[in-house]
């Protein structure tokens, strides 16, 4: 393959960073608003902003407990052009648990529900954790940006647009290809992905709204990696259709984490991917589950 330094950046399609993207403005009791979009190549609102910003509204109304599960679904695509409301209900406060519904807003429609448990931490409990992959430092790998950039001469318009207008994070593949599309691969995935900026240490809703938005990063890579050429072209299609997290740690640095996925199964239009997230000292800070939507873009007929 050839190289090139060439850079096929568009400006006026920027997504912008992580702190902005994840921000709130309150409209009333309960109701919060997204300042900044996060869309997708099609316009559409990207599935992590989602995830981190019903955390962020939740958590607003439970200032004292940390979230340790939640479950969520995608009903249906939202312009990013547009502000998104979340709902918060506040379910259920107990004595060491409580609950909360966050039901996502456009033009009136709901277009993402998440059921979000909080949990007062236990000292001096059981614990255990079982390590991480062993990889080499993200120092030493090739982010996918740049790996994109370095084959802007071969590679199609599409991959390079996507991939280069999202400045909130990067990813740092084991193996760069693997980032791109791999047939015949194994149906896993091991990067580093690297928030831009990383969250204030001191800063709870920053920390797990960061977490959850990144868990969306790469999260079906692993049920569709080995059956394209290409992951961003359009020809194998994905939609995100539930996704869940278990958060397993208290609020620490996190300026990357290290996301580790396989696929056990892809087949009827469905694929299934499931991870887990640690920090660069081997500590898991979550779990996470996708199912997406697999499907090849049928030919058009003349």
């Amino acid at each position: 393959m050839s190289a090139s330094t060439g850079s096929r950046e568009m400006p006026g399609l920027q997504i912008g960073d992580m702190g902005a993207l994840l921000s709130l403005e309150q409209i009333e009791a309960d109701v919060w608003r997204s300042l900044e979009p996060d869309r997708n190549f099609g316009g559409e609102v990207f599935g992590g902003q989602y995830l981190g910003l019903s955390v962020g509204a939740a958590m607003r109304s439970t200032p004292a407990r940390s979230p340790h599960a939640m479950t969520s679904y995608f009903l249906r695509g939202a312009r990013a052009a547009r502000p998104v409301d979340y709902h918060v209900e506040r379910t259920r406060d107990g004595r060491a648990f409580a609950h909360r519904r966050v039901t996502a807003m456009q033009d009136g429609k709901e277009v993402f529900r998440a059921e979000i448990s909080f949990h007062d931490w236990e000292e001096g409990e059981a614990e255990h954790n079982t390590p991480p992959p062993s990889v080499p430092p993200m120092e030493q790998l090739t982010s996918l940006r740049q790996n994109v950039r370095d084959l802007a001469d071969i590679i199609n318009l599409e991959t390079s647009d996507r991939v280069l207008n999202r400045s909130s994070f990067d990813t740092y593949f084991l193996d760069p290809d693997e980032g791109l599309g791999k047939p015949g691969a194994r149906p896993e995935t091991i990067a580093w992905v690297q928030p831009h900026p990383a969250p204030p240490a001191d800063d709870p809703i920053a920390y797990y709204t960061t977490l959850a938005y990144l868990t969306d990063a790469c999260a079906n890579f692993p049920s569709r990696t080995t059956h394209a050429d290409s992951l961003y072209d359009g020809q194998l299609l994905s939609v995100s259709l539930n996704h869940a997290i278990w958060f397993h740690a208290r609020p620490r640095p996190i300026e990357r984490v290290l996301y580790a996925l396989d696929g056990p199964f892809s087949g009827g239009g469905l694929g299934y991917n499931r991870g887990a997230m640690y920090d660069v000292h081997g500590h898991m800070l979550a779990s996470v589950v996708q199912e997406a939507l697999i499907r090849r873009r049928q030919p058009k007929e003349d």
